[in-house]
């Protein structure tokens, strides 16, 4: 599998125009559509999402602090909630998220925080792969509340919320508005592209022909959702049409997966 390696370092210098993000007509609510959560399946990667909180009860004996300063939400992917706790009571459960202009407070439950009097809560909160489709092709500032979630006796409560943004990004980095928002560094110029996902499902998800081999590694270095091809001009490209070929080779050979 290292002949997979030098393809990658070509790809990463090779020198070709990144296609952008599709235009999105339309004038919805940044939030709202954000608040909505993935069309199927559940908001959470982690824990269990439990029914939304409206409008709990403060417990102000737990204090809860950010370790993000800014989450980057990329349509068809999870922006990270990370918070450290601490809870005079040991009553922590789990941890949630309240969106502007909302009084529910959407949250999961976390296997092992309960009996903890500091830790970390850690989620992804999925952003919906359409969740642009009716919203400026901008980026947007989504200034979230987070919360840990305590239980006492039979009622759930919440901890005073901290204000954390959200960058939901519904434009390229050649967009202004994503200069002006986002870290450095952090700007990605495309999203993970389908055609990318489509070929991991068939060729490197578990039970697949290239499942645990060296490809894997590489794919999720540069092809993941998070990989550094997404992050350049020419990384977007080139990281699509060579998806693209892969998958065409499947077509041709479904047991001899490579990019």
């Amino acid at each position: 599998m290292h002949r997979h390696g030098g393809v990658a370092v070509g790809i990463v210098s090779a020198a070709i125009g990144c296609k952008l993000l599709e235009p999105y007509p339309g004038g919805g609510d940044p939030a709202e559509a954000l608040a909505e959560g993935p069309s199927k399946g559940d908001p959470f990667d982690t824990g269990e999402p439990q029914e939304p909180l409206v409008d709990p009860p403060i417990d102000d004996s737990i204090k809860v602090a950010s370790n993000v300063e800014v989450a980057l939400a990329i349509p068809g992917s999870a922006f990270l909630v990370d918070l450290t706790y601490i809870a005079d009571n040991s009553n922590v459960v789990g941890g949630g998220i309240r969106f502007p202009g909302s009084d529910e407070v959407q949250w999961t439950l976390i296997e092992g925080l309960d009996m903890q009097m500091t830790g970390d809560i850690q989620f992804g909160y999925v952003v919906d792969a359409d969740v642009c489709s009716d919203i400026p092709n901008l980026c947007h500032e989504i200034i979230t509340t987070q919360f840990a979630v305590g239980q006492n006796g039979s009622e759930f409560v919440v901890s005073p919320g901290v204000e954390v943004p959200v960058v939901l990004q519904c434009a390229t980095c050649d967009s202004q508005s994503c200069e002006d928002l986002l870290p450095p560094g952090t700007c990605f110029f495309c999203a993970q592209p389908q055609i990318c996902r489509d070929y991991f499902d068939r060729c490197l998800a578990e039970g697949q022909p290239n499942a645990g081999t060296d490809e894997e590694e590489l794919f999720e270095t540069f092809f993941g959702v998070d990989g550094i091809l997404w992050s350049t001009a020419e990384g977007c490209a080139v990281g699509e049409n060579t998806c693209e070929r892969a998958q065409e080779n499947a077509d041709v050979a479904p047991d001899d997966c490579g990019l």
